[in-house]
Order: structure tokens, then sequence, then C-alpha cells
């Protein structure tokens, strides 16, 4: 409890300091301000040093756990082995894991040259049976979004036969990828959905500072070991690391990665962008949007479009977006060019009461269900 006495000296030190601040002149009371100010700069400027001391110390003991957690091999099963599962491939074999693949296009070749121990064929079922008895550790689904689920209803049987495995989905879009891992994985089964916000193109010079999306949707009991090891692939690569719910992630994306490829498809179909010599920044910038997305496969700009509940949103905003914006041209457009006549007044707008049916129709047309409706 502050003492009655301790009170009234405080008291009286404030009130001498005001006291003596109102007596100060104008000049000492500007150097009293700098030194303050000094002061505080000073003091901001060891607290700021303190801190990026503490993340260095911090991401050295990350980097530390998970050079420690990658020198236990993992065998690492890739069904699906496209450009993506062979981008995948490349850096597990980097951090010394076996890799194993499962696919439905004869990849034997691609196999073998980025170091997979085993090769089987997705669409024979002996195959399959062979891929799990082989006992990967980790199963990652590097298929398409269209084809995830037919996928998955192959894996199903010898899934129930190996209940210890983690399966692993790195698809770009993950409430769709979660719901089926759900229901087609057997209850022991532990499921990680993940999203590598990068792919061959973007990580071809390495994978530091590269976003790494996760959820632990389910961890059996006995499978934390085998999920940190896994997730440590990418956090040894550099990768920052981001533990999100998939539902979270879906919207992120409706707005990130679904609204690029949306206006790189678009661009990409005028089909007379090219270099000239006067290019902006900007115009290159535009010009690498659609080179990135345009070399994808439609199948993955329609499954982002597909299987991303939040995506058609982001479409419908677009278009109105473009029709509000358009619609607004026309009418600056229509009231610059409009000649008043030798009755018209020189205080009343020109142009757009002449204009403003065309505007309210061109707006309705816009408001109306069937427009709403339309794919």
């Amino acid at each position: 409890m502050v003492r009655p006495r301790l009170i009234c000296a405080l008291l009286a030190v404030a009130h001498i300091n005001a006291n003596a601040d109102a007596f100060m002149s104008p000049a000492a009371k500007a150097t009293s301000r700098l030194i303050l100010r000094a002061e505080v700069e000073s003091q901001l400027s060891s607290i700021k040093q303190t801190e990026a001391a503490l993340r260095a110390q911090l991401a050295a003991v990350q980097r530390e756990k998970a050079t420690v957690l990658a020198t236990r091999k993992l065998t690492i099963g890739i069904v699906g082995f496209g450009k993506f599962g062979q981008f995948l491939a490349g850096k597990f074999r980097e951090f010394g894991h076996d890799v194993r693949v499962l696919s439905r296009s004869d990849r034997s070749a691609e196999a073998t040259a980025h170091g997979a121990v085993g090769y089987h064929a997705l669409g024979d079922a002996g195959d399959v049976a062979s891929f799990f008895a082989e006992k990967p550790d980790v199963v990652v689904l590097a298929v398409s979004i269209v084809s995830f689920e037919a996928t998955l209803a192959k894996l199903a049987p010898a899934l129930k036969e190996h209940p210890g495995t983690v399966l692993v989905d790195v698809l770009s879009v993950k409430e769709h990828a979660r719901k089926a891992l759900l229901k087609s994985a057997p209850a022991s089964t532990s499921i990680l959905c993940t999203h590598p916000m990068f792919g061959p193109e973007s990580g071809k010079n390495g994978w530091t500072g590269l976003t790494f999306v996760y959820e632990r949707v389910r961890v059996a009991a006995g499978a934390d070991d085998v999920v940190e090891r896994f997730l440590s692939v990418f956090e040894s690569a550099g990768c920052a690391m981001v533990e999100m719910s998939c539902r979270q992630h879906d919207v992120y994306a409706a707005n990130s990665q679904f609204l690029t490829h949306l206006v790189g498809r678009m661009l990409g179909s005028i089909g007379r962008l090219h270099p000239t010599p006067i290019d902006t920044k900007g115009f290159e910038s535009v010009l690498k949007i659609v080179e990135t997305t345009c070399d994808d496969s439609f199948d993955l700009f329609y499954g982002l479009y597909r299987y991303n509940p939040h995506s058609k949103s982001t479409l419908l905003c677009l278009r109105k977006a473009m029709a509000d914006i358009e619609l607004r041209l026309i009418s600056l457009e229509l009231d610059g060019d409009a000649v008043p006549d030798e009755s018209d007044r020189p205080d009343e707008p020109r142009g757009t009461l002449d204009h403003l049916d065309l505007r309210e129709s061109a707006r309705a047309s816009w408001e109306s269900p069937a427009w709403l409706k339309s794919p």
C-alpha cells in the first residue's frame, strides 16, 4: 500500500517540474525536447537490435532442429510424377530421403533420372499394393485437382492395409482436399494438407523465403515424428512456414492465386501481347503473369475455379468491376462529347441527363437475375 507522505512528495515533485517548465525559455524547451527525442530514438534502436538478435537466434535454432530431423531418412512415396512431382522428388533426394513413384502415365525414365528407388503403375492394382508394400512413411499426392478423388479411390484399399501411413496432399485448393481425404482415408491414416506456394519455375533458384502453407488435419498417435521430419524438408530448404486452416487458405487463394490465373488467362487470350522496344516495368510484369499462368495446364485453372468455393465470388466481383469501369468511361465520354444547342443554359450539366436512360439500362442489365446466375 502506498503511504500518504509518499503520494504528497510525488505530487510536489510533479508540481515543481510543471512550474519549472512554465518558466523555461523557448530555446530551453526545444533543447529539452531534442534530448528527450534522442533518448527515445536511442532506446528504440536498442530494442530493435535486441529484437533482430532474437529473431536470428530463433532462425538458427529452427534450422538446427530441421537439420537434425532431416538426418533421419524418410521413405517418401510420390503419387503422380508430372512436373510438380518431379520437382518435389529432386528436393527430397537432395536431403537424403528415399523416393518411390506411383504414376498413371509411364514415368519410369523420369523416376530413374530423379533417383527414385522404385517405380509403379497407378492403373495396376498389383503395382499399387507393391508400392505400399515398400512401407513409405509418407505418401505425397501430387496429382491434378480434377483427378484427386479418383486417385484416392484407387489407394483406399491399400491404405487400410497400411494404417501408419502419413498422407500428404499438395493441391492448390485445400477445403476440397481436406474433405476428400477425410472421406476416403481410413481413420488410422494421418492427414497433412499442404500447399507449396511455388513451383518448378518460381522455385528453380531455391526455396528460401518461399511460402509453404500447411494444416495438420489429423495426426495419429505415434505419427508426430514423421510429420515433423517431413515438414523439416521445407523448413530446412528455407521456406516461410505458415500453419493455416484449409478454409482460410482458400479464402486468401481466391483473391490471390485464382485472381492471378484468371487475369493471366484473360490477357493471354488477347493473343497480341508481346514485348516492344518501349515496354514499361508494369507491362513487363503483365507479360510475366501471362507467361507463368498460361504455362500451367488448363486443368489446374479449372480446378482453382471448380473446387475453391470462394473463386466464383472473385470472378463475379471482377466482372462487376469491369462493367463498372466500362460504364464510367462511357459516361465520361458521353458527357465530354455532348454539344449543347442554343437553348442550353451554361449552368446546366451537359450530356448526363441526355444519356441517363442509357446508363440506367446498362446498370439494370448488370443487376438483373439472369446476369447474376450466368456461369
